[in-house]
């Protein structure tokens, strides 16, 4: 499981390398960089410490999980009170959250240096050595890359800050500080292990730096660098995750359920076929042990109540009808790409204990995420805030449809092979690859009676494995409904639905098997028609795959058409009609974030206290 050694950060060793601003580097300690390089167990934990800024509340362990305006036209920030922020786009150079953010990527870049600086000064297995440093390499890029993607323009830290003296960084272009995140990721690409060697998706592998590279090239692609010639590098980079040579890679896979991708975050366990790189939460703080974060809490479906079982949810983003009619079925409850029930809270949860109300058709707009969702989570108690849900951010069907997308662009049409890569994205979406049938309902046929509290699911036979479920009970003592949690496969026959427990007796229960898709969710001759066309569905399917993994507003911009979406939501908010209706009297405050959105939100601004520590943050950013 997880690799706890690993995430756990010795702040009070090393905060001669977390500077608690920019340019602010006396020691905060006795311990200096000169005598800590020592041992190995030392360098680890260095890198442990650059690790550990991507799960800060800051960062990935909360800001960035919907309260950000990360999810561009795929959702709005649900807090009616909420008339101001980074997350409605209407804010100011201060914000605490922007200028915390960039804090903390120039703190872990910082960390990254001072490894870098010191670690050839530590005696231990050469290619041991050269991962640690191939990791720390990769990192100190890929943060410049959320810097010089959310800010443009930024200064280009490549040597680790030694004096106080030192009060001027300038801005680099952002084209050179592209160029030199390729470099350094190339580079880590040589030094770090394939992610077979690792065994898990929480350290930076070879498939991981391939991909994010595939991503860095795609940014560069498009607006606002416009190098097209990085498609081809694009392509390259994706097919090396997708057919990576037999002594240098993983064989990378979809998992056969979208669902279960995302009930394995939640559940602790890692898939490294789909689920390539993550950033890793681990407990519930009951202890001293502070690595745990915010996804579910933040992003999962909205919980106010105290029933244990559920867990607390703030519910911070709900969906868009756009969003909603990008899938198939829109006007249906039930849809035959099945990403949308999952994605997508198909209910609502109130009460104490916990009762789950169905949402209709007409309320689309009170929707929110659905892929993380806690009352999966295995580490009880659970904390209102903190949990041990990983984030994904690299999956290895984002990898596949990068691919078609710089392979439409080099070759100017659609290619057999682009639309094959589609098409595997689709398939697992309709459910073509599952081995025969899964569990999709039980159906009470009696509720028993005096049944104090939920009696245990135990489902058996049918010659399938991996079906779980859990009891409802009401506040007659009869069972309601029982839900399925994890839905199985390989069954041939209704498993057998037993109901034990619970202080009550006569409950009977019967499951109901999915039915595997017959539709064909190949791409049709007019989506592969033409470029354009082909690119279309690209995006669309991008959303309908990855919405709420934080990669949607950047995808917009560098398609240029960031403007365009967020006031085509505005429209469907206040006018919304056929396919799109607009939004209800008690949601119409979603339409803030998009009334809000001006071309100066694709980039965000430097603070101003930022601006005083460095004197080279200048000018400040078109708008602000």
């Amino acid at each position: 499981m997880k690799k706890r050694y690993f995430i756990i950060v010795v702040l009070l060793l090393f905060h001669f390398a977390a500077c608690k601003n920019f340019l602010e580097t006396t020691p905060m300690d006795a311990l200096s960089p000169e005598n800590y390089y020592e041992t190995e167990a030392q360098l680890r934990s260095a890198l442990a410490g650059v690790y550990d800024r991507m799960g800060r509340p800051q960062t990935f362990g909360d800001q960035m999980l919907g309260r950000m305006g990360l999810e561009g036209d795929e959702g709005y920030y649900a807090r009616s009170s909420a008339r101001v922020g980074v997350a409605v786009y209407s804010t100011e150079p201060s914000d605490a959250r922007i200028a915390n953010n960039w804090e903390h990527w120039y703190e872990g870049i910082n960390r990254a240096n001072f490894l870098l600086a010191n670690a050839d000064k530590v005696e231990m297995n050469e290619t041991e050595l050269a991962a640690i440093k191939g990791e720390a390499l990769f990192l100190r890029a890929f943060y410049h890359l959320i810097l010089v993607s959310n800010w443009g323009a930024v200064p280009l830290m490549l040597e680790p800050i030694r004096s106080a003296d030192q009060t001027v960084a300038p801005r680099v272009p952002a084209r050179e500080v592209y160029e030199q995140i390729l470099a350094d990721m190339k580079q880590a690409e040589g030094m770090v292990k394939s992610i077979s060697d690792i065994g898990h998706g929480g350290r930076v592998s070879k498939s991981a730096v391939r991909g994010v590279l595939a991503r860095v090239c795609l940014y560069m692609a498009g607006e606002p660098i416009n190098d097209s010639s990085k498609y081809a590098e694009a392509r390259a980079w994706a097919k090396k995750v997708i057919d990576p040579a037999p002594e240098d890679g993983f064989q990378h896979d979809l998992n056969p359920s979208y669902q279960q991708v995302f009930i394995n975050m939640c559940q602790d366990r890692y898939d490294i076929k789909e689920s390539i790189w993550e950033v890793e939460f681990y407990g519930n703080s009951a202890d001293a042990f502070q690595e745990n974060g915010r996804v579910g809490s933040n992003n999962g479906i909205a919980y106010s109540g105290e029933d244990e079982a559920y867990g607390y949810s703030y519910g911070f983003l709900q969906i868009t009808g756009r969003l909603w009619h990008l899938y198939e079925d829109a006007a249906s409850l039930l849809s035959s790409d099945e990403r949308r029930e999952w994605a997508i809270a198909p209910y609502r949860i109130t009460g104490t204990p916990a009762v789950e109300i169905p949402f209709t058709v007409a309320q689309i707009y009170e929707r929110t995420s659905g892929k993380w969702r806690r009352e999966l989570e295995l580490v009880e108690p659970k904390n209102k805030n903190a949990g041990p849900i990983n984030f994904p951010l690299l999956r290895f069907s984002d990898v596949l449809l990068m691919f078609a997308e710089a392979d439409n662009m080099v070759n100017q049409t659609p290619s057999s092979e682009a639309i094959e890569a589609v098409n595997r994205v689709r398939r697992r979406a309709y459910g073509k690859y599952l081995p025969q049938e899964s569990v999709r309902m039980v159906q009470v046929t009696n509720g028993g009676t005096g049944y104090t509290s939920a009696p245990t699911v135990t489902i058996l036979g049918g010659d399938g494995t991996g079906a779980t479920g859990k009891a409802f009970v009401n506040a007659n003592g009869a069972v309601t409904r029982v839900k399925i949690i994890e839905e199985g496969m390989n069954y041939t026959t209704p498993p057998l639905i037993v109901l034990t427990g619970g202080g009550g007796s006569g409950a009977e229960a019967v499951a109901l098997l999915s039915k595997r898709q017959t539709s064909n969710p190949d791409l049709t001759d007019d989506q592969t028609a033409t470029q354009e066309s082909f690119q279309e569905l690209i995006e669309n399917e991008r959303a309908r795959e990855l919405c709420f993994e934080t990669l949607r507003k950047h995808d917009l911009i560098r398609w240029g058409k960031f403007m365009i979406n967020m006031k085509r939501i505005e429209n469907d908010f206040i006018n919304g009609d056929s396919p799109v209706p607009r939004a209800s009297s008690g949601t119409a405050y979603g339409v803030l974030s998009f009334q809000n959105a001006s071309p100066r939100d694709m980039l965000w601004p430097f603070s101003p206290r930022e601006m005083a520590l460095n004197r080279g943050l200048t000018p400040q950013n078109p708008g602000w």
